[in-house]
């Protein structure tokens, strides 16, 4: 059963609990205990029940329903203790969970702006000299906007040093023409991405947490980038950064964060990852085209 439902149905018992203790507490200090015995008695045992047993003895109806009295109290008594005590049991766990998810959500934020510096220095990318040596970049550098990657791949791999690499340039002020990007450094990338996604899903980050890192998510959303990953790992492959997209755009949307995000998705954003984003975001990022449609 789910935790709401039994925290409610506590908070009832204790509620109508409560109240019986308060009228009787009322009765005793207004001397009318004998009259609510007596309604009581009338209640459990009538007379007429009593009237049609001949052989019972008379006083048997005053000390059964006083039996059952004396019960009932203790029972509403015990009762009302054990909720009382699993409210602040519950609430108690409830604080430490709290406190161990706020604790989670500092270390994971943490972990992940090493996690994506990490990927983003790493030597992720091969140039060549102008002797043909192979000679090692990192990711970062051809992340700017002065290096336009191809709009889709061939998937021709070589293999470099036992990693898998592509052609990925169209043009560069960075790296020569033939430069090629590790496979293994782009999935690394996306599966930062993913880690978010689950976080997020999970409830251990919360939406306006991905407000973050958007900076290190935008640098797939322009210059050739999305497509060219696209054609790597397929589309759905992909489902988690076109989410997460989406997402930062919304949030801050509501959080009044995250413009300059949106700025880049209007200038230089890829067309065919905005075409996938939901309906609120593309209304602002586009807000003309959709009141045209």
């Amino acid at each position: 059963m789910p935790e709401w439902i039994l925290r409610w149905m506590a908070i009832g018992l204790l509620a109508l609990i409560t109240f019986i203790f308060i009228v009787l507490g009322a009765a005793v200090l207004s001397g009318l205990t004998n009259d609510l015995f007596h309604a009581f008695l009338e209640l459990t045992w009538p007379d007429r029940r009593v009237a049609a047993m001949a052989s019972f003895e008379p006083d048997s109806r005053e000390q059964i329903s006083f039996s059952i009295l004396n019960y009932g109290i203790t029972a509403m008594g015990t009762a009302w203790v054990a909720s009382f005590a699993y409210l602040v049991v519950m609430r108690n766990q409830q604080k430490q969970t709290e406190q161990q998810l706020s604790m989670a959500r500092l270390q994971l934020t943490t972990d992940l702006d090493e996690q994506i510096l990490d990927v983003l220095e790493s030597e992720g990318v091969v140039d060549f000299g102008v002797d043909g040596k192979p000679l090692r970049v990192r990711l970062i550098s051809v992340l700017d906007r002065n290096t336009q990657w191809r709009a889709g791949t061939d998937r021709d791999w070589k293999y470099r040093e036992g990693e898998r690499t592509v052609a990925f340039v169209d043009t560069s002020g960075v790296v020569g023409k033939n430069a090629e990007v590790s496979v293994s450094a782009l999935q690394r990338y996306l599966g930062w991405i993913r880690r978010i996604m689950r976080a997020i899903e999970t409830g251990v980050l919360h939406d306006r947490d991905v407000l973050l890192f958007w900076r290190w998510v935008v640098i797939g959303c322009y210059k050739g980038r999305y497509p060219f990953m696209r054609d790597i790992f397929f589309k759905d492959d992909l489902d988690d950064f076109v989410a997460l997209v989406d997402r930062i755009v919304v949030t801050g949307a509501k959080e009044s964060s995250g413009r300059d995000f949106v700025g880049y998705l209007q200038t230089l954003g890829e067309p065919e990852l905005i075409a996938l984003l939901s309906d609120e975001a593309k209304a602002i990022i586009t807000p003309e085209a959709v009141a045209a449609a």
